[in-house]
């Protein structure tokens, strides 16, 4: 059975400002819109196969790769919750989880 997949305000919140970012910094979406579809891609993964995201310190979420960014996520008893989007790039100091 494929499990939903739900998404956190902090996930979408996240995703719109580095997709503006990327939007206004290229001057174009080409690179968004790309960015967009392999995201939702390996989230679609998520539905049958929850458990291929590392583990991390936090009990309960795993960390999904997509190109330079790390999705944090939580299997739940029937949903997939998507918590958070970062760039691989930003300092281990200056990343939390909320």
């Amino acid at each position: 059975m494929a499990l939903e997949i739900n998404y956190s305000s902090q996930f979408v919140e996240d995703l719109e400002a580095i997709l503006s970012f990327y939007d206004e910094r290229n001057g174009s979406d080409k690179f968004s819109k790309k960015l967009m579809k392999m995201i939702h891609k390996q989230i679609g993964l998520l539905k049958t196969m929850p458990e291929i995201g590392r583990l991390t310190n936090f009990p309960g979420v795993r960390l999904l790769f997509v190109e330079r960014f790390g999705i944090e996520y939580q299997i739940r008893e029937k949903e997939v919750l998507i918590v958070d989007i970062f760039s691989c790039e930003t300092s281990p100091e200056d990343r939390y989880f909320k």
